[in-house]
């Protein structure tokens, strides 16, 4: 998407800098990017100690993954014959 906005000429000029962008518009969008990034990061860390955890319904989900997995194998292994 074309769009004109009007920038301060000394901000971009540090912007493609220290971004290491070879033009002004990659160094925008990767700014733009960036700062997308770190407003997700921030609310998922709004979120830490919010979520409860069933510590027995994922060691019930995980020994029923392995015995899946061991009863593959042993079908595999069946066919090989």
């Amino acid at each position: 998407m074309r769009t004109t906005v009007t920038l301060d000429e000394n901000l971009v000029r540090e912007l493609v800098r220290f971004s290491g962008a070879k033009s002004k518009t990659a160094a925008v969008a990767q700014a733009v990017k960036e700062h997308i990034r770190r407003a997700k990061l921030k609310k998922l860390a709004g979120l830490l100690g919010t979520v409860d955890i069933d510590e027995k319904a994922i060691e019930e989900g995980n020994k029923a993954d392995m015995e899946r997995a061991q009863w593959l194998q042993e079908m595999g292994a069946g066919n090989d014959a």
